[in-house]
């Protein structure tokens, strides 16, 4: 039999991409049901598809190995498809332990867990109402309120839509939050994240329009002091809430802020929020592992955290 045919994945694949996520049973909203999630990254991954047993896999493969970054996608994911992929990447891989598929959501790896895969699971989606993120009512959400108001009072931004233009600025912008996360020196795992994800922003805010990223920006006395892009999920992947209805979920992929300006990360999330009244939840993906990040989005009180697992053969 003849080895499957490995392709670049270009940007002149999503249509069939967003086809075939759009075709998935109705899950959960995980951010990384995407095109924007993965292709920002790739100047950090090389991303390749390849079709087996009637399914399309996406590969990211960097100097450690190659691993699918969904699962395939088609019906019955969990069928035969699975022992194909995990054929192939053994194939593909010197190291064994690096063969594996990410980004699955907790109702498929039920499947693969009961059929004896090894299942990790992997840090959680955050998803809240949007609702609750404009309002901001009551006590538990009194933080944000006075740091908003502050911000608002003390410094005046100026909120709007992101311009080509703004490139070099958001740019200039995330190298010096990243200075600043040197800085703290909270922990290497922080210094680590933020240095990897400079290509990312770079390229998200380079490509926005190809992408269909919607971006905003805020600027205090003229200079560019915060940005924020984002997308909308699938509405197949709408959350069902209680057998009545769905609502739509808008992503937030990035969002950096200048911390010398005292509110401006709750000002610029909130007004973003504020905009994007069209979507019922909001999603901002996951705390990759930082105490610090975890504790900033819990206390936005989520609605729920959205599981997400790692598959590997047993």
């Amino acid at each position: 039999m003849p080895a499957p045919v490995v392709h670049p994945f270009t940007l002149e694949d999503r249509r069939w991409f967003d086809a075939l996520i759009a075709a998935v049973e109705p899950s959960d909203p995980l951010a990384a049901y995407s095109f924007p999630y993965h292709f920002v990254w790739k100047d950090m991954f090389t991303y390749e598809w390849v079709e087996l047993e009637g399914h399309r896999c996406l590969l990211a493969s960097d100097q450690d190995g190659s691993f699918l970054a969904l699962p395939p996608l088609g019906p019955d994911p969990c069928g035969p498809a699975m022992a194909w992929v995990f054929a192939f990447l053994s194939a593909r891989n010197p190291t064994p332990a690096v063969s594996r598929i990410e980004n699955v959501p907790e109702p498929l790896a039920a499947r693969c867990r009961e059929q004896g895969d090894r299942v990790v699971p992997k840090c959680p989606d955050y998803l809240y109402r949007r609702a609750d993120l404009v309002a901001l009512r009551g006590n538990r959400y009194k933080g944000q309120r006075v740091s908003y108001n502050h911000c608002v009072k003390q410094s005046n931004p100026t909120y709007r839509p992101f311009r080509p233009e703004d490139k070099e600025g958001c740019l200039a912008l995330y190298r010096q939050w990243r200075e600043g996360v040197k800085a703290e020196a909270s922990s290497d795992l922080a210094v680590h994240l933020a240095a990897d994800a400079e290509a990312a922003h770079r390229f998200g805010i380079t490509h926005a329009v190809e992408l269909g990223l919607i971006g905003r920006a805020a600027e205090v006395e003229g200079r560019l002091v915060a940005y924020t892009f984002g997308y909308p999920l699938p509405t197949s992947l709408a959350p069902q809430e209680g057998g009545e209805g769905e609502g739509s979920v808008f992503c937030i992929l990035f969002e950096i802020a200048d911390r010398t300006v005292k509110g401006l990360s709750q000002f610029i999330f909130r007004e973003f929020c504020r905009e994007l009244e069209p979507y019922e939840f909001i999603n901002t993906m996951d705390d990759s592992g930082l105490e610090g990040l975890r504790r900033a989005k819990l206390a936005y009180h989520p609605v729920r955290l959205i599981e997400s697992y790692i598959i590997s053969p047993a």
